[in-house]
């Protein structure tokens, strides 16, 4: 299966990149494949090994461009709940952000501690999804809810300022 791999992988690579739009990302996913081959069943006799690896390397390009869209969901709430589109600065807007970021503050150290932990990971020190549950020994879900909670919580806490 390895072997198959080996050779089909040049044009994997490609059709992932061109649907990435990075080539750091398709060789990641190239990767990935690998140990999903690596990892499965002896005993499971394939009858098209081209079409099984074509299959596994579409679904990891699918589940990438999937999380993709989830992260940029949660950036634009991000941009959404710390700008509000008006740059010029003012002494009553100085305040008005002080004010905003002590109880964005406030709103954090309310959150539990692994989830405000994975959220400032995240959002403030760059970390990406993958990393963050490698460091911590949990699943990219674990992290994507984490983070989704705490987005949650600020969230409405937009509402409350704006309401």
């Amino acid at each position: 299966m390895i072997a198959t791999f080996t050779k089909v992988r040049p044009r994997l690579e490609a059709v992932a990149q061109a649907r990435t739009g990075n080539r750091a990302t398709a060789e990641d996913i190239m990767q990935d494949v690998w140990i999903r081959l690596e990892n499965a069943r002896p005993e499971q006799v394939i009858d098209n090994p081209v079409g099984y690896i074509t299959r596994v390397a579409n679904n990891l390009v699918s589940d990438h461009m999937r999380k993709e869209r989830r992260r940029a969901g949660i950036d634009s709430e991000v941009a959404d709940l710390l700008c509000d589109g008006d740059d010029a600065v003012t002494p009553e807007r100085a305040l008005i952000g002080r004010e905003r970021l002590e109880a964005v503050r406030a709103a954090l150290d309310e959150l539990p501690e692994k989830t405000r932990r994975i959220f400032l990971m995240n959002r403030i020190e760059g970390i990406p999804h993958r990393r963050i549950a490698e460091m911590l020994g949990v699943s990219d879900e674990a992290v994507y809810y984490h983070i989704r909670r705490a987005l949650e919580r600020l969230a409405v806490l937009r509402d409350d300022l704006a309401g």
